[in-house]
């Protein structure tokens, strides 16, 4: 039973495995251009077409004045574009270029590879388990931002 006064090394652990598997993933791409949180995002557009910054800026907890910059140098890169709302001229609509979809696969391929090994070298770690949890613990922190 983890004690309470233990609690705050859930986030130091979170934030560990997060680096690891987003420098690993950057690392095997050979993607040296993109920031962090760059690469996050390729990979989050890809997943989730069509939003506006708004709903990508709450749903990856990211400052919006930072998602802009972020989004201005992917699309100066030529990896994301930026359009307006046919139904509502003062929301842009986010998407990725075909560069940046191809960098989102590799992305993807190389996070999951990732976790393929990490999960292969700790059989005691369910993967279903640990998804479903982590997946519940998110949905309920997005649907608290609502």
């Amino acid at each position: 039973m983890l004690k309470k006064s233990h609690y705050h090394n859930l986030s130091s652990c979170i934030a560990g495995i997060y680096r690891h598997a987003r420098n690993d993933a950057s690392r095997y791409t050979g993607e040296t251009t993109l920031r962090g949180t760059q690469g996050d995002l390729i990979i989050y557009l890809y997943d989730h077409p069509g939003l506006s910054q708004r709903q990508i800026a709450r749903d990856l907890c990211v400052d919006p004045s930072l998602l802009a910059r972020d989004l201005k140098a992917l699309k100066a890169q030529g990896l994301v574009s930026r359009e307006q709302n046919p139904a509502d001229h003062r929301v842009n609509i986010i998407a990725l270029t075909r560069s940046g979809a191809d960098i989102a696969r590799r992305r993807i391929r190389s996070v999951n590879n990732w976790w393929i090994d990490l999960f292969k070298q700790n059989p005691d770690i369910d993967p279903e388990t640990f998804q479903s949890e982590l997946r519940c613990v998110y949905n309920r922190l997005l649907a608290n931002q609502l």
